[in-house]
């Protein structure tokens, strides 16, 4: 299986989506940690403003990387074989296994 790629404009559509749904999660999880309000998120010094930003798509990650695990055990529950999931993934069928 050859991996589709992205156009630009689909990158952009993509792009602002994520940051769509990052920014609540962002400034729910500063205010938390701050203590000030969430509507007050970009107010803040731009190096703690980035640095939550930073944070944020850390847990972002970590939570990609588990549904992708769920997925491919998923897939593999369902016959997909290594090499299948492999291909997918842009790996070998080792690295796969």
């Amino acid at each position: 299986m050859v991996l589709p790629e992205i156009t630009t404009a689909e990158q952009t559509v993509l792009d602002e989506a994520l940051l769509d749904a990052l920014n609540p999660l962002a400034s729910a999880m500063r205010a938390r940690a701050t203590g000030l309000p969430e509507e007050r998120m970009w107010d803040a010094d731009p190096v703690g403003v980035t640095l939550s930003i930073l944070t944020i798509w850390k847990v972002v990650d970590a939570e990609v990387k588990r549904l992708t695990a769920i997925a491919a055990r998923t897939a593999g529950s369902y016959g997909a074989s290594y090499e299948q999931l492999g291909a997918v993934w842009g790996i070998t069928r080792q690295g796969a296994r």
